[in-house]
């Protein structure tokens, strides 16, 4: 089934779901995207603890460790400017399912490789498809948002996604430990082909037509992308300090176990996940920026009390502040993606976003590392809130009149 939208030329977007907009077919696409958002997030966190492990087992110093994890931040980030207007141009559907099929694929050849160079070339490879997967499921689900419910699907989104990436690592430590490192990867190939299938099988093909030529490069210099850039500035920083560093504040502060920190991860993210669907209905009834100033306030407490703490309690209330103003935040700027996504395209929007993610993923670790080394681990945090708090004045100068608040 095939449907299509004109992008609006600042006038009232024109919106049309699929044939006769029924509800049933509008319900269908949005359960099959939210499963693709869940398997795909899924499959980071099974993998995220085994790669390491799997190339040190191989050999590999901490240079090429470090090499084998950025190269897909590097692929993913070179490419999703790329995918994102190509999927405004050509549709959705075909990028889901070429994106997944080749993450599934890749995953598998994780079992093949032999020398820590190859496991470069195959994570390369697969950040190159996974570009082609979530910003382009975001971009599709905020193509079935109408106008007023922009927060309230990619709330729902965003936390069913993070969900899957809070049992990931559960998974795939239980997998690693009981039936070996090869046994993540193929279940993780596994769970991302039955996505595949269910898209190509079941998700109507929806191609956008845009009037002009695709706007991935001018997104970053729309209107309305200026804030969430700045946030995912933000939010990159808070949360590599959220997923990286918190088990090592975890073991020098406390002496926790890797369960135990495990555990505190686990507890973040459904903090995390379960904010998000809470709040993206208060994102489509309040005034965004004010939620996001709150949502990045609440981060910087969290990361400032992750830094003064010494005992368990006051890492486990830390790591609640971080996800729930992770969640708060996210789904907030999420929406206003949404927003601007009708102007330029949602691909293009969502993309724009990415790419900047993408980057600081790549820098940002790397300098916690330094200042880790020469100001200890509790500068990581207090950086972070320090960075977390400077944003929120910003928010509130630049501050543009809501766009798409409904009333109460």
């Amino acid at each position: 089934m095939q449907t299509e939208v004109i992008a609006p030329q600042s006038g009232v977007p024109v919106r049309h779901c699929f044939g006769t907009g029924s509800l049933t077919e509008k319900q269908s696409a949005l359960i099959i995207l939210y499963f693709a958002g869940f398997s795909t997030q899924l499959g980071f966190g099974i993998i995220t603890p085994a790669i390491p492990v799997y190339a040190q087992i191989m050999g590999a110093t901490g240079f090429w460790i470090g090499l084998i994890i950025a190269s897909f931040s590097v692929s993913k980030t070179l490419f999703l400017s790329f995918f994102g207007g190509m999927s405004d141009a050509c549709g959705r559907r075909t990028l889901l399912i070429v994106g997944m099929s080749g993450f599934s694929l890749f995953s598998a050849l994780y079992v093949l490789a032999t020398t820590v160079q190859v496991l470069v070339i195959i994570r390369f490879f697969t950040g190159i498809f996974a570009a082609m997967v979530f910003p382009v499921a975001v971009a599709y689900v905020g193509d079935l948002a109408d106008t007023g419910e922009e927060g309230k699907l990619m709330g729902e989104f965003n936390s069913i996604s993070y969900l899957g990436m809070s049992f990931g690592p559960l998974i795939g430590g239980l997998l690693m430990d009981y039936a070996g490192y090869s046994s993540a990867f193929l279940f993780l190939a596994f769970i991302i082909a039955c996505g595949a299938a269910i898209v190509l099988f079941r998700l109507p093909d929806y191609r956008p037509v845009i009037k002009g030529r695709p706007a991935a490069l001018r997104a970053f210099r729309h209107p309305l992308l200026v804030i969430p850039v700045l946030f995912y500035c933000i939010y990159s920083v808070t949360y590599v300090a959220f997923l990286f560093y918190i088990p090592l504040i975890a073991h020098d502060a406390d002496g926790l176990s890797a369960t135990g920190s495990g555990m505190l991860l686990l507890i973040g993210m459904l903090a995390m996940a379960g904010t998000q669907k809470i709040s993206g209905r208060f994102a489509d009834r309040f005034d965004k920026y004010l939620l996001l100033s709150i949502g990045i306030s609440i981060i910087a407490c969290g990361a400032l009390c992750m830094a003064c703490t010494g005992c368990y309690p006051f890492l486990l209330g830390g790591i609640v502040l971080f996800g729930m103003g992770l969640g708060l935040s996210l789904t907030t700027v999420c929406a206003l993606v949404t927003i601007a996504g009708r102007d330029i395209g949602q691909g293009s929007a969502a993309a724009a976003v990415n790419v900047v993610q993408g980057i600081c993923f790549i820098t940002v670790p790397v300098i916690f590392g330094l200042l880790m080394d020469s100001a200890g681990i509790v500068s990581v945090f207090l950086v972070t809130g320090i960075v977390a708090f400077s944003a929120v004045p910003f928010l509130i100068v630049c501050k543009k009149p809501d766009p798409g608040k409904i009333p109460v």
